[in-house]
């Protein structure tokens, strides 16, 4: 079974409320949360002028291949609420496919492994905690290492 990940942000209306009606969506679609890791806090990326985000990850299972599971999470971000906005800019839900297995994707609506990855310390921190031997694709390194090389600056577990 391929290890598929995924990550979920939130930086508008109620997050931890957000997050929870994804997971639910997620599930009403087929797609089996196998793991989830704590919610976290974090500093904004690529756009610094809006609230902080809540952030988790999921380890999932489902029959869809990768292209039609980034048309489902869409569709639930649009079931959701989320409005096409600035890149990198606030909204209410982002899911995100991080990695699926070990394939590399790039087509001109999908890459995986996720572009961004492995310039996020959040995401680093995130993928470790549920998966911490994992060794994504075009890496030696299992994510425990990897993450232990990036700081986690502005990276806080969520209390709410």
């Amino acid at each position: 079974m391929e290890k598929i990940f995924l990550l979920l942000g939130t930086n508008l209306g109620n997050g931890k409320e957000n997050l929870i009606r994804a997971l639910d969506e997620l599930e009403k679609k087929g797609i089996t949360i196998l793991r989830r890791s704590r919610i976290y806090k974090t500093q904004p990326w690529g756009y610094s002028n809006q609230p902080d985000f809540l952030n988790l990850g999921v380890e999932v299972k489902c029959d869809y291949p990768p292209t039609e599971l980034l048309n489902i999470l869409k569709q639930i971000e649009k079931k959701l609420g989320r409005i096409k906005g600035p890149r990198w800019g606030p909204r209410l839900i982002d899911i995100d496919i991080i990695f699926y297995g070990n394939q590399i994707v790039k087509t001109r609506e999908l890459t995986i492994p996720h572009p961004q990855f492995f310039n996020r310390p959040f995401a680093l921190h995130i993928i470790a905690e549920l998966a911490p031997d994992f060794i994504p694709p075009g890496s030696d390194l299992r994510m425990s290492e990897i993450s232990r090389e990036v700081s986690d600056e502005g990276i806080q577990i969520y209390r709410g």
